[in-house]
């Protein structure tokens, strides 16, 4: 080779065209644009269907009024000695059951509608989250998108169908005239409490399922109920902004707590029944002392909405759920903040500790329940499942098992070291509120939209223990219900 040839230069590489990849984020944000759409569309049927139905419960609770005094005038005429009297009806009065009827079908295939409509908003959801932050990344060249090697994506936890149901629905409670936000057994067991939208609380014997005392005084819908640990007082708290304290022996009011500025969303008791904790709308979450009604101490307010709180065991610690989908533990005696916990990607709705104390079980608007080792003070573990937002958690007394209520109408039993679920308790409900558990874990309660309280029977813990409804327990973190 002479010196005057020199060798070629090398030819440049060709430049990215970017145009692929534009058209590609054009689609991909069209299709997102549509999902959109009808995910709007979606949510505003869903939101008709709810009010329909909600008018539906107005119409069921008056007719019910006069069902029940149609039931009376049966059993009057049974016993002056006319006869059978369902055979001595008038018009109006088969008009009334053929009514009921009527409505309880239509309500059935509301309730269907609704689950159904729900299920297609969630999986619309989904898919424009996916197809949101996708678009971020097709914006880059195809080229650099094809070289980069993308870590591998964990996969969800696998769900299994139980082989062998391990609660059992043993009764319903009816009564309440709106949707049941509240249910707690007794420590000795031998009661339910609930507290419903209807403005009033109910105590039930809960072998029987007999109404044993209806509490009423609260102006507005009653958010949650808690027993004191000795069983003697019932507190109660509601939306008209107070805290009352009940007598559950005698169904007596014995106390009514002022201070809160705004509706009060939960009422806890301490473990050891010396004080009584509340969280309102405002942010604002009191400790009481429950025998003179005064406030001893108040946590510093916080900078979102709270919507959820718990004692641990030990009872100087608290939880906190709130709207900037953190939780935080608290010290209670001196009111101070000891850690914030992120890792939710909407709001908390329910916290609750594990009965030995080394967890924390958290869950809300993202549909996902994470449960805390408060020891690493980190996430231990994630459970999806849920298609709707998560209202209430509930440790099984052992610790075993783990309850969570939601908007979908499911309640469902998770294996609470696993995540593996054990069991849906399905229900006609289109949404389960709150949870309970007996103390020796024989009985599950659930309430929710229907108006109706299910009570499910452990098979293991009722073959261990042949007599029903002794030394019960409640366990629940609901969130505000509004």
């Amino acid at each position: 080779m002479t010196s005057e040839e020199q060798p070629a230069p090398p030819v440049p590489p060709a430049p990215d065209i970017p145009w692929i990849t534009i058209a590609v984020s054009v689609a991909v944000a069209a299709i997102l644009a549509i999902l959109i759409t009808l995910a709007i569309r979606g949510r505003a049927t869903d939101n008709l269907l709810r009010a329909q139905l909600d008018e539906h419960n107005t119409v069921v609770a008056a007719l019910h009024t006069e069902f029940e005094a149609l039931s009376t005038r049966i059993n009057e005429r049974a016993a002056a000695g006319n006869g059978d009297g369902e055979a001595m009806l008038g018009g109006s009065e088969v008009a009334l059951i053929e009514r009921l009827q009527l409505l309880a079908e239509e309500r059935k295939l509301i309730i269907k509608e609704i689950k159904r409509l729900s299920g297609h908003l969630d999986q619309l959801s989904f898919r424009v989250e996916h197809l949101g932050s996708r678009i971020g990344t097709m914006q880059q060249p195809a080229k650099d998108i094809a070289g980069r090697r993308q870590p591998p994506t964990p996969a969800p936890a696998k769900q299994t169908k139980p082989r062998v149901a391990i609660f059992t629905p043993a009764r319903t409670l009816s009564g309440h005239k709106g949707e049941i936000l509240s249910v707690a057994f007794s420590p000795a067991g031998d009661r339910l409490a609930s507290g419903g939208a209807d403005h009033t609380i109910r105590l039930w014997d809960a072998a029987t399922g007999k109404v044993l005392h209806t509490l009423t005084g609260h102006s507005d819908r009653i958010s949650d109920i808690s027993f004191s640990p000795d069983g003697m007082w019932l507190a109660s708290s509601s939306w008209d902004r107070t805290i009352k304290l009940w007598q559950p022996q005698t169904g007596a009011q014995v106390r009514t707590f002022l201070g809160h500025r705004d509706r009060v969303a939960q009422v806890h008791f301490s473990p050891d029944g010396l004080s009584l904790a509340s969280l309102d709308a405002d942010n604002q979450v009191n400790l009481w002392d429950p025998f003179s009604g005064v406030r001893i101490a108040q946590l510093p307010a916080a900078e979102h909405r709270l919507r959820a709180l718990a004692f641990a065991p030990g009872g100087e610690m608290l939880v906190s759920g709130g709207q900037d989908a953190a939780i935080r533990l608290w010290h209670a005696p001196n009111r101070r903040e000891l850690s914030a916990l992120k890792g939710h990607s909407g709001a908390v709705n329910a916290v609750t500790f594990s009965p030995e104390g080394r967890y924390v079980a958290s869950a809300g608007t993202d549909r996902v329940i994470r449960i805390w080792s408060l020891a690493q003070r980190r996430v231990e573990r994630s459970i999806p499942g849920h298609t709707a937002t998560i209202r209430s958690l509930a440790y099984s007394p052992d610790g075993r098992y783990l309850v969570s209520c939601s908007e979908d109408g499911q309640a469902r039993v998770w294996d609470a070291a696993t995540g593996a679920l054990m069991q849906n308790l399905d229900s006609d409900t289109v949404s389960v509120v709150s949870v309970a558990f007996s103390r020796d874990g024989r009985w599950l309660a659930t309430s929710g939209n229907d108006m109706r309280i299910t009570i499910w029977e452990s098979k293991a813990a009722s073959a261990a223990r042949p007599l029903a409804g002794r030394d019960a327990h409640s366990s629940t973190g609901n969130g505000d219900p509004g």
